[in-house]
C-alpha cells in the first residue's frame, strides 16, 4: 500500500511545479529560464540533501571534449567547478557530475533538443582514480547519466517509454502535466504514475548520487597540461588493513588539529 502521507506531498510539489508552467505558459521563451529554475529551487533542492549543488553551463573531460550548455546538473560534493561571475554558468570537470537533467516547457515538441544534448553529452567521459561503493550500489559508468524532463508531454505512459528506449543516451524522462516517468533498466526500469512519478525521479537521482562514499580524480596541473592534474590520490581504501587505518588515523589527526596535509597513495595489500 502506498503511504498516503509521502503521497500527499507529492502531490502538493506536483501542483507547484504545474502552477508554475501555467502562469508563464503565454510568456516568451525566456520564461525557460525561470522554469528551470523553479525546477531545481522548488523540487531538487528541497527533495535532495544539501550538500549537492545544481547549476548550469558545460562540461568538460580529460581528454578536452566539451558538452556544450546544460539545463541542470547535479554535483557530487567532492570536485570544483569553475564560474566566470557570480552565478554564471559554470564549466565542470565530468567527475564532479552525478546527472544531467534537461527541462523543456514540452517535451514532446522538444524532444529531439533533448537527444542532441544527451549525444553530446555521451562523448564525455569520467575517470574515478578510487572508490568505495556502499549498500551494494554499482560504480557508475564512464558516462554522465541524463534524464529529461518536460512540463508538458505525453499522456500516454507507452508512449513515453518508446521514446526512452529509442534514445540511447537518455537514461529516463518525466512529463509533469500528466504525472508519468520511466528510466531504462540501469536505472531499475521504473515506471510511475501520477505524484510517484516524481518519487521515479528522484529513486534515479538518489541512486546516481548516493552509491559511493568516496570518490577521487586528479585536478592539480590543470593549467599546464590538457589533462587535469599528476599525482592527487587517496589512500586504496582496503578495509581493516593496517596502512589504511593508520592514514585513517593520521587524517583524522590533522583534521582535529586544522593541520591537513596531502593524502599519499598507501600501497594495496
Amino acid at each position: 500500500m502506498a503511504n498516503p502521507h509521502v503521497e500527499q506531498r507529492l502531490r502538493g510539489i506536483l501542483a507547484i511545479l504545474n502552477g508554475v508552467h501555467q502562469a508563464g505558459a503565454s510568456m516568451s521563451a525566456a520564461s525557460k529560464g525561470e522554469e528551470r529554475q523553479t525546477f531545481i529551487n522548488n523540487f531538487l533542492e528541497r527533495v535532495l540533501p544539501p550538500i549537492y549543488r545544481f547549476g548550469t553551463g558545460d562540461v568538460t573531460d580529460l581528454h578536452g571534449n566539451r558538452s556544450g550548455q546544460l539545463d541542470v546538473v547535479v554535483e557530487y560534493p567532492f570536485g570544483p567547478s569553475l564560474p566566470s561571475s557570480a552565478d554564471s554558468p559554470r564549466l565542470y570537470l565530468a567527475e564532479s557530475l552525478a546527472a544531467v537533467i534537461e527541462v523543456k516547457s514540452d517535451l514532446s515538441a522538444q524532444w529531439n533538443e533533448a537527444v542532441a544534448t544527451a549525444s553530446k553529452l555521451a562523448l564525455i567521459q569520467r575517470s574515478f582514480q578510487t572508490m568505495m561503493t556502499i549498500g551494494g550500489g554499482k560504480p557508475p559508468s564512464g558516462r554522465i547519466p541524463l534524464f529529461a524532463v518536460g512540463y508538458k508531454g505525453w499522456s500516454d505512459s507507452g508512449t513515453l517509454q518508446k521514446h526512452v528506449h529509442d534514445s540511447p543516451y537518455i537514461d529516463g524522462a518525466l512529463v509533469i502535466s500528466s504525472g508519468l516517468y520511466y528510466s531504462k533498466t540501469e536505472h531499475h526500469e521504473l515506471g510511475a504514475t501520477g505524484p510517484w512519478a516524481l518519487w521515479g525521479l528522484i529513486c534515479s537521482l538518489h541512486e546516481a548520487l548516493a552509491n559511493f562514499q568516496h570518490k577521487s580524480f586528479q585536478v592539480r596541473g590543470s593549467l599546464a597540461h590538457p589533462v587535469y592534474g599528476e599525482s592527487v590520490r587517496s589512500p586504496t581504501l582496503a578495509r581493516r588493513h593496517p596502512e589504511w587505518l593508520l592514514a585513517r588515523h593520521k587524517l583524522h589527526r590533522n583534521l582535529r588539529h586544522h593541520r591537513l596535509q596531502p593524502l599519499r597513495a598507501v600501497p594495496h595489500p
